[in-house]
């Protein structure tokens, strides 16, 4: 058996397994004699809330690492597909508009925004793209993801597009909506 200060340093997980098997009012895992609700069980429960807290961190900025990388990747590949230098202003700026509701929070005019672009450049990933930054935004996983194989069909439909192009929307499906999370057909 472990010792007691052996378990301490095991980590987030440890803390979760030995909370399931002490209960509030069994003594102390740390052996001074109290009961845990009134020893350790209020720093066992921090340390898990400080461990989900930097787990939430590290998945926001991977998420906006990879859509930073997307807009990259738009305007290195997007380039080519518009022959009119004035409709490609339009687009970027509606798209770029879309962009900034979404991280101001204002969800329900992004939505909007990106519903047009869907509906004004049906030939281009944008608005899909930016309708599943609003899901991502409100929690919506699931959707984002649909969002984002919505992209991905119309790169892969464009020859102008880059092929790698696509597979970052392809991970960062992977990541919001994991294949064992999916139903099987």
């Amino acid at each position: 058996m472990a010792s007691a200060s052996r378990l301490e340093y095991k980590g987030a997980s440890s803390r979760i397994a030995r909370r399931a098997k002490v209960g509030r009012n069994d003594p102390c895992h740390c052996g001074s004699g109290k009961k845990y609700k009134k020893c350790c069980l209020p720093k066992d429960e921090a340390a898990e809330q400080e461990e989900l807290a930097k787990e939430r961190l590290r998945r926001e900025e991977r998420a906006e690492q990879q859509r930073t990388e997307l807009r990259q990747a738009r305007q290195k590949f997007f380039a080519p597909l518009v022959g009119e230098e004035e409709e490609e202003d339009e687009l970027t700026k509606a798209s770029n508009a879309a962009v900034d509701l979404v991280q101001a929070g204002r969800l329900e005019e992004a939505e909007a925004a990106a519903r047009d672009l869907i509906e004004r450049y049906p030939e281009v990933h944008d608005g899909w793209d930016r309708l599943g930054m609003m899901y991502e935004a409100r929690g919506k996983n699931k959707q984002a993801a649909d969002c984002y194989r919505k992209a991905i069909e119309i790169i892969r439909r464009q020859p102008d597009y880059d092929p790698e192009f696509a597979q970052v929307f392809v991970e960062l499906v992977d990541e919001l909506d994991p294949p064992t999370a999916r139903p099987t057909p």
